[in-house]
């Protein structure tokens, strides 16, 4: 039970952190900045935070759910993700929904990547 309420708790603060990212980084000219820059936040997070936690702290799994399922689950949207692809293609700019495709996928994968370079180097370094 303890193990819900801290995932909850972890999915109030992320997506209380998405919508306020959402407001500060509005759409310029249907292009989901806030959107993009939550997921690529949030990919980055889970790859370098959780697998901190995970590997280097002693601590409760707890807190690994908390951060990983609760925190980074509600900050990311794949949902937004595609509405706003749907939205720019509807709008007929296939263009700008091209390239949101491709910074999103790209831009995850090279935020996980960041995100395990960091956490390699500073384990090399002990």
């Amino acid at each position: 039970m303890l193990d819900y309420l801290v995932i909850a708790l972890c999915a109030f603060i992320g997506g209380s952190a998405r919508y306020w990212l959402g407001v500060f980084l509005p759409a310029v000219g249907g292009f989901p900045i806030g959107t993009l820059a939550v997921n690529l936040i949030g990919c980055f997070i889970f790859s370098w935070v959780v697998k901190h936690i995970m590997n280097d702290i002693d601590i409760s799994g707890r807190l690994v759910l908390g951060v990983g399922v609760g925190f980074c689950g509600a900050l990311t949207t794949f949902s937004s993700f595609a509405l706003d692809t749907m939205k720019l293609v509807q709008a007929d700019q296939i263009g700008l929904a091209f390239l949101y495709l491709v910074l999103s996928f790209v831009g995850g994968l090279a935020m996980t990547f960041l995100g395990e370079a960091i956490y390699h180097r500073k384990a090399a370094q002990r």
